[in-house]
């Protein structure tokens, strides 16, 4: 690197920087990020969109020694990440923050180098998994942080612009008494709902669904053709097989989606079927959720989307999106760590099990025919076993 291109980097840098005192409001895991332990670099990775940019931008301006740059910058193709870090650090730039990492060669070697020599610390970003345990050895060297689709209270803060709304947890949804003062406090909330399953998730700036999906389009043929290539060898093929999944996937109803039902209509072998399914849920695109028990690794799990790609992907088709699939695809992108009951033959069971607890979601005329601990229901209710839908889009 020489004098004139680091010039252009660091004028490029500040500017981003500047860029960034817009943004007041912080995404959910911004002061793990910042507080970090110093002896580790930090790297965060998500989907397309959803403010990996922007946190870096963020964060840098906490750093008076912070150098920004974007690892696909057509003005740095042809020079080494390992270059350009060691020659800013030699120029006093000790705090790097690298966006879009994967798009650098060797970037695992080079970071592995880097922090090896001392040279700088390192905050990074990518939209895909980042498998950091591939190739070089960053898994002691390296704190990776998944990002999440904004949440339905971080879209009514940061997008809404509608102030600050605490997170809620999970014991304030099951306590009575507590769950009824933040539904006193949020219910002005609930009718965003809809307009979540529609463009939320996503930090695009606007809320007029055919501009924010015409965004969204271009995301996705970036998250398939760019992201899902660092994952898997693509050609005409594998992207046909990747558009049908997500087609089948976001217009059937949950329960009617199945690894043997997708490879059939998608026309590829099952393992075919279920490797592409894995690359779609290491990108973020895709979750999965697994039967609860031990043997629950030999079942099939229920497929579900990142918001808004349910609602997007239907209207590319024409389609109309299955409530009940909307309903359960919200509480399961909020909730985290949640497994799916699945009884005996005839046996009555609830939906989900969710920090021990066994919970039902569903419309307003949901009842207790499938003996749930709580109904998570998509109306406003004070009830002691009720849970408003919306509540739990605070989750995080």
């Amino acid at each position: 690197m020489d004098e004139r291109l680091f010039s252009l980097l660091v004028v490029n840098s500040e500017e981003k920087k500047k860029e960034a005192h817009a943004h007041e409001r912080k995404r959910y895991v911004y002061e793990k990020l910042r507080n970090a332990p110093k002896g580790y670099f930090v790297g965060v990775c998500g989907l397309r969109g959803i403010g990996k940019t922007v946190l870096l931008l963020q964060l840098a301006n906490e750093f008076k020694d912070s150098l920004y740059l974007s690892a696909d910058a057509s003005y740095l193709r042809g020079e080494s990440l390992y270059g350009v870090i060691r020659f800013a650090a030699a120029k006093g730039h000790k705090t790097i923050f690298v966006d879009e990492v994967h798009c650098a060669s060797n970037w695992q070697q080079d970071l592995k180098t880097i922090y090896d020599e001392g040279v700088a610390r390192v905050f990074f970003s990518g939209s895909t998994a980042l498998e950091i345990r591939k190739g070089a050895d960053l898994s002691r060297r390296a704190l990776v942080f998944h990002l999440q689709p904004l949440s339905f209270r971080e879209y009514l803060s940061i997008k809404k612009g509608l102030g600050e709304v605490q997170p809620v947890t999970a014991s304030e949804l099951f306590d009575a008494g507590k769950r009824k003062a933040r539904v006193v406090e949020t219910s002005k909330y609930a009718g965003f709902l809809h307009e979540y399953f529609n463009v939320g998730g996503l930090l695009y700036p606007s809320d007029d669904t055919a501009y924010y999906y015409k965004a969204l389009e271009s995301t996705l043929e970036k998250i398939i053709h760019n992201d899902l290539e660092h994952l898997r060898a693509m050609d005409s093929r594998i992207e046909n097989v990747v558009y049908k999944v997500l087609e089948w996937i976001a217009s059937s109803p949950v329960g009617e989606v199945n690894y043997s039902t997708l490879s059939s209509k998608v026309s590829v072998s099952k393992p075919t079927l279920i490797s592409v399914v894995n690359d779609l849920a290491k990108i973020g695109l895709v979750k999965r959720v697994l039967p609860c028990g031990k043997s629950s690794v030999r079942k099939e799990p229920k497929l579900f989307l990142a918001f808004p790609f349910r609602e997007f992907l239907n209207s590319l088709f024409l389609k109309k999106s299955d409530a009940g699939s909307l309903r359960e695809e919200f509480f399961v992108n909020h909730a985290g760590s949640v497994c799916y009951l699945k009884g005996k033959r005839g046996e009555k069971t609830a939906d989900f099990l969710f920090e021990g607890k066994a919970l039902e979601i569903g419309g307003a005329g949901k009842s207790f025919h499938q003996n749930p601990d709580f109904i998570v229901k998509e109306e406003i209710s004070f009830e002691e076993k009720m849970i408003p839908l919306y509540l739990t889009g605070f989750l995080y």
